[in-house]
């Protein structure tokens, strides 16, 4: 349950900046930049959501990939194919949104993983 609610907190700070952008572009008038930033609300609020995955001490680091993968798969996937923030009309821009996911979700473990391995030497020592 604590995980739970570190992960709604994560949530709603991380997607906060976002909302009020939207905000500002509702007043603004810009209503493809509000469809854009709600889009990315909901990326930030389901990454804040799962970022308490790799928290989990019970399972092991594989296990915590292989959820997390799978549940951005379900979560933010459908949010970028269907939310209208990359026009996909073919599927050969679905193929190529799918590989950039995957490309840019590979990136951002790499960098994450070895950043966590470096808070943890650092707190060992």
């Amino acid at each position: 349950m604590q995980l739970l609610k570190k992960g709604i907190m994560r949530s709603l700070i991380w997607s906060l900046p976002f909302a009020i952008l939207a905000l500002y572009q509702s007043w603004s008038g810009n209503t493809d930049a509000v469809h854009a930033m709600l889009v990315y609300v909901g990326v930030a609020f389901f990454l804040g959501l799962t970022s308490v995955i790799y928290e989990i001490r019970q399972w092991s680091f594989k296990k915590q990939i292989f959820i997390h993968w799978s549940v951005m798969h379900v979560t933010i996937l459908p949010l970028l194919w269907f939310g209208g923030a990359t026009p996909v009309t073919s599927i050969q821009d679905a193929m190529r949104l799918y590989l950039n996911f995957t490309v840019s979700g590979l990136i951002l473990f790499t960098v994450s993983y070895f950043i966590i391995r470096i808070r943890r030497q650092v707190k060992a020592s």
